[in-house]
C-alpha cells in the first residue's frame, strides 16, 4: 500500500460519531452555526508539557518552533512559571494525542 493510500487510524466510536453527525447535518438537525465542540482543551502542568515534548523526542527549541511560540515561553511552561492558554492549549492537546499530526503539519518540504 502506498503511503498516501494509508487508511487513517480511527476508532469505531469516532467513525460512528462522525457518521451520526453527518446524518444529523444532512437532515438539518445540526448546522455549522449550532454545532459545539464537546472536547475542550484543558490545562497542562509543566510536568505534562515536558513529558509531551520528551515523548516526541525533540528539543525545547524545536518544540517551541512546532507550537509557534518563543523558546523562552515553552521553557517557562515546562518550569511552571507560566501557563499556556487559548490556541496553545489546543496545540498541546494535539501534540499529546496525535504528535505525528503536529510534526507532519510543520514538516519542511
Amino acid at each position: 500500500m502506498h503511503k498516501k493510500d494509508k487508511i487513517p487510524d480511527f476508532s469505531f466510536d469516532e467513525l460512528l460519531t462522525s457518521m451520526r453527525q453527518g446524518a444529523d447535518h444532512a437532515t438539518g438537525k445540526i448546522t455549522a452555526r449550532t454545532h459545539r465542540l464537546t472536547k475542550r482543551a484543558t490545562a497542562f502542568s509543566g510536568e505534562e508539557i515536558a513529558e509531551i515534548r520528551k515523548r516526541m523526542n525533540i528539543s525545547q527549541a524545536v518544540f517551541a518552533d512546532l507550537l509557534n511560540v518563543p523558546k523562552a515561553t515553552a521553557i517557562s511552561w515546562e518550569r511552571g512559571l507560566r501557563s499556556p492558554s487559548g490556541a496553545a492549549l489546543r496545540l498541546l492537546q494535539i501534540a499529546k494525542e496525535r504528535p505525528e499530526a503536529l510534526l507532519e503539519t510543520a514538516a519542511h518540504d
